[in-house]
């Protein structure tokens, strides 16, 4: 038996583990030509740091950047004292290492994403060179430099667009736990507290949804809802959704005889469009999440206009509340239906237009 999402994930596991080896092998190329070119003596160095930085995430990424080029820093100046110790004073090399060692350890316990601080100041003093000494801290600051902007620079270049895929791989997983929240209510004998489970489930997965969309504005200049207003808009629309999902979760379990919570005659009409309304959705970001490909709207308006109507159901807490549903419904899949990279296209255009005649004018 097949398990709903389970190919999806499995492609999307493939997409990014291709996207990383390539992300991998570029920066290790990028470092490794740089230190090539300036004549780097210990180019291993650039190539294991551009290993260490390139992350999935470009967050990740500079984050890890930071923490390998400040540490870095930090102990290519501390190194200096016991260098200078060696050289002109004479110090014997363990006494040198541990005045410069200890006060080092004591700041990276208070700040740990200085511990490369640790790693510069040991093979500084404790690893031999026939240059002179103080050049072995300096290299190490260049290697450090070259692999970090390597790391950053291919991260941004290369196979960039994760983050929207995943939003869109937990927005499709987002809307499947919706989904099973509204018929574990419609099935009835069941505690408000697994519903209330079940959607701390979904707002975690929201959350993902929302950290990929961050993530996704950070990897390009153009704001995320002039390239992408699709994506840009998805969040909410989750939300307003997963919110609507509770309140008509609650309001069936509240009836007497939750099993019948829509007795109206067309109330199998109703669950059979919804059902195809909130599997179409999953299925639109299952696709986008593997590429983006637009989508015919004309596809949109047929699930949109199969959508039933609540005005048929007796209840009327349930007929408010599952209308709110389906009006959502409706939102988040026209939404999802328009061609929004042809639409983000033309804004641009027809803004660089409007852009240039505005600095024409003035200049007339």
């Amino acid at each position: 038996m097949a398990i709903p999402g389970l190919a999806a994930l499995g492609r999307w596991r493939v997409q990014s583990a291709f996207c990383q080896s390539i992300r991998l092998l570029s920066a290790v190329g990028v470092s490794g030509v740089a230190a090539w070119l300036i004549n780097l003596q210990e180019p291993g160095w650039a190539l294991i740091t551009s290993v260490i930085v390139t992350q999935n995430s470009i967050t990740d990424t500079i984050s890890k950047g930071r923490d390998q080029l400040v540490g870095t820093l930090i102990g290519a100046t501390v190194s200096v004292v016991p260098i200078t110790l060696m050289m002109f004073l004479h110090w014997p090399l363990w006494g040198a290492f541990a005045l410069a060692f200890v006060p080092l350890v004591v700041l990276v316990s208070f700040k740990p994403e200085a511990r490369m601080g640790i790693v510069t100041l040991m093979i500084a003093i404790l690893f031999p060179t026939d240059d002179s000494p103080y050049m072995r801290p300096v290299e190490r600051v260049i290697a450090i430099i070259i692999g970090v902007s390597a790391s950053t620079l291919v991260t941004y270049v290369v196979l960039h667009e994760q983050a929207r895929r995943d939003a869109f791989r937990n927005a499709a997983m987002t809307v499947r736990q919706i989904l099973a929240m509204l018929q574990k209510a419609r099935a009835g004998n069941v505690e408000w507290s697994v519903i209330q489970d079940m959607n701390d489930e979904c707002a975690a997965s929201l959350r993902l949804v929302h950290g990929a969309l961050e993530e996704a504005r950070r990897e390009h200049w153009v704001p995320l809802e002039e390239r992408d207003p699709m994506l840009a808009r998805l969040p909410q629309g989750l939300r307003q959704l997963q919110m609507d999902a509770l309140v008509v979760a609650r309001a069936m379990l509240s009836l007497p005889d939750s099993g019948v919570a829509l007795p109206a005659q067309s109330a199998a009409s109703l669950r059979a469009g919804m059902l195809r309304g909130f599997q179409w959705i999953i299925q639109r970001c299952e696709s986008e999440a593997v590429a983006r490909t637009g989508e015919d709207n004309r596809i949109a308006a047929e699930v949109i206009a199969a959508l039933p109507s609540a005005t048929g159901t007796s209840d009327p807490i349930i007929r408010f509340v599952v209308g709110i549903l389906l009006t959502d419904l409706r939102h988040l899949i026209q939404l999802l239906g328009d061609d929004d990279a042809d639409r983000a296209v033309k804004s641009r255009y027809w803004s660089g237009w409007a852009a240039l005649f505005s600095r024409h004018g003035k200049a007339s």
